[in-house]
């Protein structure tokens, strides 16, 4: 992870600066009264531009951490829905002090009212912030280990310790319980989608693959990968099964159909691979890939110095993009239950053949690297722009160099092609999967942060 210079404006601008009164006028939902704070949008919004992203980078710092080291929560599945819920906890606890935005319950599905600020109130945002974050990664990683939660506590406490010293208790207090409350409503939402606590079983060994011709079979000792997440509630309603795909290329081993040149590509790169191609084949398989998207966020984010406004909807829309992403991804990949390349290299070219990063206990179509790479570029894009340059530090500290892109489509290119360098995916599944993921991306980018819908 990058080693972002986090500014320490945020702790010597005036309290002046960084006390927003509630609540902006239809804040949240079922809110009717108006606010000075409204009158002062000009002052708010130069006072949310210098708080920057300290905040958010550190407990999403953190998070990536914990995605890759916590018991079972390296699936992708899981750490994409810790992700969806932690950024969306994260835009709700400052939405108010925000005053071009409004919050998005109402948009996403089935989400019940979400508590509102006290009108004529003072809230200090990053406290809103760190309690909201610092309770939803608890509830996200319920694996996590003694030494782990005390990891995330300190992080609260170090937080909260700089910002009591500069605010009154009465108004860090309120925003702490203002905090808690938004995660605490969101995550009891949460337990309803199909996903909670999926960390205690994520390979249940009472799912039996249907068997014939080109469908996947586990190898030895292998159990399939939560093979009911596609029937998961997605953030936004249709997002998965709005985005499936067509099928995938019909099973064949006659040498001129498409499925089997796809899979005799697989077979080809691997006896002739490019040094560089095995360079990034591993660099991509290092890190869960929606550890990936969140760490190029914060990268972007640091590079431009954004706001907490903007660091806060940037969090909350790839979140949720890829949290969306991989459900559907996961509804087409055991509606279909293709075979993984291993299997039929091994039955057609050769019956000793490893692919060159580990095969994972799934179906091949689609790529879940791919979908969730299309739908992060795709938000990415909209917000940033596409053309920009940015550099991923993500496993920098695993020993890996840093890759540098121009756009984001470049970036999600790549991850896509990784798999088939990997030998784990065939370039159908890629590219299709970039497709389906990129569709899902636009949901999210169609969903209104601003003004009135």
């Amino acid at each position: 992870m990058k080693k972002m210079k986090l500014t320490s404006t945020l702790f010597i601008i005036s309290v002046s600066f960084i006390l927003f009164t509630g609540c902006k006028k239809n804040d949240h939902p079922g809110s009717s009264c108006n606010s000075s704070a409204e009158n002062n949008a000009d002052l708010q919004n130069a006072q949310l531009k210098k708080l920057g992203v300290d905040v958010p980078a550190k407990w999403y710092d953190l998070a990536i951490k914990l995605s890759r080291t916590t018991p079972n929560q390296s699936p992708g599945p899981i750490n994409s829905r810790a992700f969806g819920y932690i950024g969306l906890a994260l835009y709700e606890s400052v939405v108010p002090g925000i005053p071009a935005d409004k919050s998005i319950q109402s948009q996403l599905n089935d989400m019940p009212a979400l508590p509102q600020v006290v009108c004529g109130e003072t809230y200090f945002y990053p406290a809103c912030a760190n309690a909201a974050l610092a309770n939803m990664v608890h509830h996200m990683f319920g694996n996590a280990s003694a030494s782990q939660n005390f990891t995330i506590d300190s992080l609260e406490k170090s937080l909260d310790s700089l910002f009591k010293s500069r605010i009154p208790n009465y108004i860090f207090d309120r925003s702490v319980n203002f905090g808690q409350s938004i995660s605490n409503a969101i995550y009891a939402w949460s337990t309803s989608d199909g996903g909670d606590k999926a960390y205690l079983n994520p390979f249940p060994n009472t799912y039996t693959p249907p068997a014939g011709p080109g469908l996947w079979v586990p190898l030895p000792g292998q159990f399939a990968q939560l093979p009911n997440w596609g029937n998961n509630r997605t953030f936004i309603k249709n997002n998965a099964a709005g985005t499936q795909p067509a099928p995938p290329p019909a099973y064949s081993i006659e040498t001129s159909s498409k499925f089997y040149q796809d899979e005799l590509e697989v077979y080809n790169e691997s006896i002739n691979q490019d040094p560089e191609h095995i360079i990034i084949a591993k660099y991509w398989a290092a890190l869960p890939g929606p550890g990936v998207s969140i760490s190029i966020l914060s990268a972007v984010l640091a590079d431009k110095n954004s706001s907490l406004s903007v660091a806060a909807e940037a969090y909350c829309k790839v979140g949720i993009a890829i949290a969306d992403a991989i459900v559907s991804c996961y509804k087409t990949k055991y509606q279909y239950n293709q075979e993984r390349p291993i299997t039929f290299i091994r039955a057609n070219f050769n019956p000793t053949w490893v692919s060159t990063i580990t095969t994972p206990p799934f179906p091949d179509y689609t790529s879940a690297h791919s979908v969730q790479a299309g739908a992060s570029a795709r938000v990415l894009a909209d917000i940033f722009g596409n053309n920009t340059t940015f550099t991923d530090y993500s496993i920098n500290s695993l020993g890996f160099t840093p890759r540098i892109f121009t756009t984001f489509s470049d970036c999600a290119n790549e991850i896509a092609l990784s798999r088939l360098y990997g030998g784990i995916h065939v370039r159908t599944s890629n590219f299709v999967g970039l497709n389906q993921g990129d569709l899902v991306g636009m949901h999210v980018s169609a969903l209104h942060f601003k003004g009135n819908y």
